[in-house]
């Protein structure tokens, strides 16, 4: 494990040359940093993270789900996406799911709410899983020390546990029925069917929190250092996970597990003021992240809005509410649907909404008795940007009856080694404790990739098999002469791409460090309501005629919600330095070397 006393270790931020890592927990970080002082780089150290995360987070990840990885390789190596995005099974379709009439709402779901929430919960709800596959590619292809070097530290969480904090243990709590129901969540998460909690919070005075072990997932994880990803796919463990699948009557097939391969792949890069922006191309936040600031550049094309006014505000604002129209009405897998992917990034289309915000149109922003956002615009088309796709191309007729909205359950790992290396993470569960399904065999936590899913048919979005579903991951590095830039990602579910484009400019346009654009205050405006940190509570009041009125998000207490995301960032500057922070409202953790 890493020399602690060689190390800046902090809750808020971290700075040196040689290396830094920021993620969702100590352990995570930890990990990461000690691949970099054992003589590897950027990605065994992200990795290492990521396998780490998958242990001691199964209430935001699973190592059975999936995500986002961005590479960008010092000394003219070029910048790569491993995309190991949701993917329904094979035997997956429109009319899996019965619609629930009798609720509206939720948890956080939108209208289309199932019986039983079968597309978040029990093992109908688990996709296609390819984050192990995915994280050993990527090792592969860039890393430096061996696969059982950069596991080590997750098969040491598995078996020694980690600690049920309060943040577990109220996650527990939120999801006891769906815990309680299954044996293996029972059996891992639950301490005699109740959320493990400590005497008086685990304070000191009062003892440690209980430990929650993973026997079973350790023995898998070892499997795994030892054999490779093929152990997983289609070997001893895959045909545990597969008599599981049967034994509960789900979907998931022997086929759906080996036909994952994941491709090393360009990723979307956008030109924005110098610099170069880079997303996952997958279905995921990225292309709404992208069209976000391209449009945000074609409102100021010059000198941009540097403080956090109502102007400024007010066009974030906008240009959110545009950019997520089209999302909840166009976007879907473009292997299955046409989606304007070109029009919707064109500096022409750009301009166009661009206009319309500054002539002081009202943006597509529904009063509180309109209906949900992602229900109404499913439906209804806010834009064309099929004219600017060229081709002569047609505009597809999306008629759904609703659409669903997935909760929270993801986690992000960003690192950058002292050759320029940068790595940015983001991997899922999908939903708060996956599908709150374990395989007992396996001690894998199976995720909710169908809850990503428009449940009903004759959306965009809709369920069809072997289709990727719209997920809200989106990652991004940054560079500049190909050199890194930045690092950065991000939990949050929808609210994370407001979050993205935020600190992106932060960066970008005002110059901050990993520490002072995590701590910028910021909105988000990806749903009805505009969410605002609390520090901006006077300039929210300005922007009331436009904006309506904000809900205002007191940070300081905010440890366990995800109104406004939680930004994990790695940045390097011009001679060298690297920061690295995570949001400082939460519970992450930054380390340099």
């Amino acid at each position: 494990m890493a020399s602690i006393s060689r190390q800046n270790v902090t809750r808020s931020g971290a700075s040196g040359r040689g290396g830094a890592v920021a993620a969702a927990r100590a352990e995570s970080a930890q990990a990461g940093i000690a691949m970099i002082e054992a003589g590897g780089n950027a990605i065994d150290a992200a990795v290492a993270a990521a396998f780490v995360a998958g242990v001691i987070e199964p209430m935001e990840t699973t190592l059975a789900g999936t995500g986002f990885l961005l590479v960008n390789l010092p000394e003219g190596g070029g910048t790569h996406a491993v995309e190991f995005g949701p993917r329904g099974p094979a035997k997956a379709h429109a009319q899996m799911f019965e619609i629930d009439r009798s609720r509206a709402l939720d948890r956080g779901l939108g209208v289309s709410v199932v019986v039983g929430d079968a597309n978040i919960q029990g093992i109908l709800a688990a996709g296609v899983p390819s984050t192990i596959p995915a994280l050993i590619a990527a090792l592969a292809r860039f890393g430096k020390l061996s696969l059982a070097q950069v596991m080590a530290p997750a098969i040491r969480a598995a078996h020694d546990g980690f600690d049920a904090d309060s943040y577990f243990a109220l996650s527990a709590l939120a999801s006891l029925p769906a815990l309680r129901k299954d044996p293996g969540t029972r059996k891992t998460f639950l301490v005699n069917g109740d959320p493990p909690v400590a005497a008086h919070s685990g304070t000191a005075s009062y003892g440690p929190h209980p430990r929650i072990r993973q026997e079973a997932l350790g023995r898998s994880l070892e499997i795994i250092a030892a054999k490779g990803a093929a152990a997983f796919q289609s070997g001893e463990i895959a045909k545990d996970l597969m008599a599981t699948v049967r034994d509960l009557g789900g979907i998931l097939s022997a086929e759906d597990l080996r036909a994952v391969s994941p491709q090393v792949t360009q990723p979307r890069r956008l030109s924005f003021r110098g610099f170069d922006i880079w997303a996952p191309s997958a279905p995921s936040g990225g292309l709404t992240e992208l069209q976000m600031l391209t449009i945000w550049q074609a409102l100021h094309p010059e000198t941009p809005p540097l403080e956090d006014d109502a102007r400024r505000l007010r066009g974030l604002a906008e240009v959110s509410w545009h950019a997520f129209a089209d999302r909840y009405h166009w976007l879907g897998d473009p292997d299955f649907v046409a989606v304007p992917e070109t029009g919707l990034l064109s500096k022409e289309y750009a301009a166009t909404i661009a206009a319309t915000i500054r002539k002081g149109e009202a943006p597509p922003r529904l009063g509180p008795d309109d209906g949900l956002p992602w229900e109404v615009f499913a439906s209804r088309a806010v834009h064309d940007p099929w004219r600017y796709e060229g081709g002569g191309k047609k505009a597809p007729a999306w008629r759904p009856e609703g659409s669903t909205e997935p909760k929270a359950g993801t986690t992000h790992v960003s690192a950058m080694d002292g050759q320029g290396m940068a790595v940015t993470i983001t991997h899922t569960a999908a939903s708060m404790f996956g599908s709150q399904v374990v395989c007992e065999r396996t001690g894998f936590l199976f995720d909710a990739t169908m809850g990503w899913f428009n449940a009903r048919p004759g959306a965009a979005n809709s369920i069809a098999g072997g289709k990727r579903p719209l997920a809200n991951m989106g990652p991004l590095l940054i560079t500049r002469g190909g050199k890194s830039v930045a690092a950065i990602g991000a939990p949050g579910g929808r609210r994370i791409v407001n979050a993205m484009v935020q600190v992106a400019l932060d960066i970008t346009e005002r110059g901050m460090d990993a520490a002072a654009a995590v701590q910028a205050p910021r909105i988000d405006a990806s749903g009805s309501t505009l969410l605002a940190s609390e520090r901006l509570a006077a300039v929210a009041k300005e922007l009331e005629p436009t904006c309506g009125k904000a809900a205002l998000v007191p940070e300081q207490h905010q440890g366990f919600g995800y109104e406004l995301a939680r930004p994990v960032v790695v940045v390097r500057n011009g001679a060298g330095e690297i920061s690295a922070a995570t949001d400082p409202f939460v519970n992450g953790h930054a380390m340099s070397l």
